[in-house]
């Protein structure tokens, strides 16, 4: 279809038909019915005729406003750890780009407000969205809205929303091969108790090494614990204590990582000597303890200042545009925890 300047909710009143019905048509007209699609270019060239042959502003133009939408279990508020670098990270580069940041709540919504009222409420152009599979279904939502959407850190197959995230999968695999050649069998693996594709994604790297070498997985060696360091030295004493204890564990987040590393100096145990340790890296917590542990990594800084900069180019487009969807790679890094398995 032709290249237009009003939104789709314009467009929805003109057709009589929905938005989601409008933004399909726009994005793969093979998608909707032959009377949708007439319904949809008759609203549009009715719309662009009465515009006297001058252009409406780009969709996003006299928006200067990106919106950071707490939609899972594990961000909120908090401001801290991965969060508070993609949302520092979102807020220097939309400033950069002369675009202002609004954080948006969902339990801070009026009396019977949707999410996507709540959106074009608070005049965001482009909103930039945290969630797991526990809320997946809140994209349905937002779209609401209209906005152009980009969600961060969680592959999903929504039609009317981007992603961004960094694929982990297959360094995840290779930092479990890593303990396997060093003799390890008897592995762990440790995730958030929030379930998100992320975190899915380092699990199924686990099992993949497991199952390359031949080896079976063992339910107890896979646990969930809270993504903090109180979570890790919980997860250490669990799995020192099983009658055949792990010898090696991957932790799926930086901070239980930190608190493991803690609890077993605690106990009296060398990393690696007597215990190998993986975890994983969202900028430099690796290098700050001792010792520097090996880690799967991923680059939130760079994630966040490429959400910031997709979010003012989604912003600036075309009503219709396909959105976004970026898959970064992440990157395995030997160092100090990691060493054969103990005699």
């Amino acid at each position: 279809m032709a290249r237009h300047t009003a939104t789709v909710r314009d467009i929805a009143s003109v057709a009589g038909v929905s938005p989601a019905s409008v933004s399909r048509a726009l994005r793969d007209p093979s998608s909707v019915s032959d009377r949708t699609r007439e319904l949809v270019r008759g609203a549009l060239v009715k719309i662009e005729s009465g515009n006297n042959g001058h252009s409406d502003p780009a969709p996003g133009a006299g928006l200067r406003t990106i919106g950071c939408l707490f939609a899972d279990a594990t961000s909120g508020a908090r401001f801290s750890g991965f969060d508070a670098t993609i949302w520092s990270g979102v807020a220097r580069s939309a400033m950069s780009h002369g675009t202002e940041v609004l954080l948006l709540n969902v339990d801070r919504r009026g009396p019977g407000e949707t999410i996507g009222e709540m959106i074009r409420a608070r005049g965001v152009g482009a909103v930039a969205v945290r969630l797991d599979s526990g809320v997946e279904g809140m994209l349905d939502e937002i779209a609401e809205a209209c906005v152009p959407t980009l969600v961060v850190a969680h592959k999903h197959d929504h039609p009317d929303a981007g992603y961004i995230r960094v694929a982990s999968r297959a360094t995840s695999r290779d930092a479990v091969s890593h303990l396997i050649n060093l003799g390890h069998t008897r592995i762990a693996f440790c995730r958030n108790i929030v379930v998100d594709q992320d975190h899915l994604n380092r699990a199924l790297g686990y099992r993949d090494a497991l199952g390359d070498a031949g080896i079976d997985a063992d339910p107890a060696l896979e646990i969930a614990v809270p993504a903090d360091a109180e979570g890790g030295i919980t997860a250490i004493d669990r799995l020192l204590a099983l009658p055949s204890p792990a010898t090696a564990v991957y932790f799926a987040d930086p901070l239980p990582t930190i608190g493991a590393l803690r609890r077993l100096r605690e106990l009296g145990l060398e990393v690696p000597r007597d215990f190998s340790v993986v975890g994983f890296d969202d900028d430099n917590a690796r290098v700050l303890g001792s010792p520097v542990y090996t880690a799967v990594c991923q680059d939130a800084p760079t994630l966040a200042a490429m959400t910031g900069q997709l979010l003012c180019r989604m912003m600036r487009s075309p009503v219709g545009s396909p959105p976004p969807r970026v898959d970064l790679e992440s990157y395995f890094e030997v160092n100090q925890s990691t060493g054969p398995v103990p005699s």
